[in-house]
């Protein structure tokens, strides 16, 4: 309670990869108003791929730090539904056909929308969410370090969101 009243009061939340990688959740605001999706599941075969990561909020804040697109090697995350049906601005999306979207039998395929990156306002706070992150290299990728730094910085400026 004290968390969700921080961010609600202006407050600040920046969360990669696994901080919403798990099937099962036990705190409804967390997932569902902070991240703004539920995750479903990731490759397993194999389960670090390639593949091409779009940016598509190229007047963001965040967006104008990166190029229109890249290439980089991850665990990709599929999420129940698109967080932009949350009120998510959508940051950059992964194009299904540089990889295959099969979670050992589970189809993980979204489609043409399938979000990677995205911010939120909720309440006066501001949420910053990355999928990307699970192996040690993917920080040693200047596209992602350019992501997570201005990511970090339009989470810590209070005016983002008005």
């Amino acid at each position: 309670r004290a968390f969700e009243n921080y961010i609600n009061r202006g407050g600040a939340f920046v969360g990669v990869h696994g901080t919403a990688g798990d099937f099962i959740y036990f705190w409804d605001w967390y997932v569902d108003t902070l991240i703004g999706a539920r995750f479903i599941g990731h490759p397993m075969n194999p389960q670090f791929q390639e593949a091409r990561v779009v940016v598509e909020a190229k007047d963001h804040p965040i967006g104008k730090v990166l190029p229109p697109e890249w290439k980089m090697t991850d665990e990709w995350y599929s999420f129940r539904t698109s967080p932009r049906a949350t009120g998510a601005t959508v940051i950059a999306t992964l194009d299904e056909s540089s990889y295959t979207p099969d979670g050992a039998g589970q189809d993980l395929r979204m489609g043409s929308d399938h979000p990677i990156a995205w911010t939120r306002c909720v309440g006066r706070g501001r949420s910053f969410y990355s999928a990307i992150g699970h192996k040690p290299e993917t920080y040693t990728e200047p596209h992602y370090n350019a992501m997570l730094e201005a990511g970090l910085e339009w989470a810590m400026d209070r005016n983002a969101c008005k």
